[in-house]
């Protein structure tokens, strides 16, 4: 079973493929993440997934490295380039069993 940091990173690494299933893959089937909205389950979470590649434009999202910080895997990330340029946030992952179970996204300012 992968630890916390090594299923954020695999998931972080997905990101960058652009793929939503690739994306959705390392969440558990009754998953949450808390944006704006809140998306319940892998499914809605791989259908927000979906629209993360046209919002993002030619933009690319940069993380940090991801840190545990009491009990959650922590990661800061910016967009550099396309329409959100400059926009960025901190997620917060809880993880059991090897997979995500809830992403809270914690932004600077405005959405991208």
């Amino acid at each position: 079973m992968r630890d916390p940091l090594r299923t954020v990173q695999d998931h972080l690494d997905a990101v960058h493929t652009g793929d939503p299933e690739a994306m959705a893959a390392d969440y558990a089937n009754d998953a949450v993440l808390v944006r704006d909205v809140v998306y319940q389950g892998r499914d809605a979470i791989a259908g927000y997934f979906a629209t993360v590649p046209a919002r993002l434009g030619v933009g690319l999202v940069e993380f940090a490295e991801p840190r545990l910080e009491d009990g959650l895997v922590a990661v800061g990330w910016k967009l550099v380039g396309g329409p959100g340029d400059g926009a960025s946030g901190t997620d917060r992952f809880e993880v059991a069993n090897g997979l995500i179970t809830r992403q809270t996204v914690t932004l600077d300012g405005g959405d991208f």
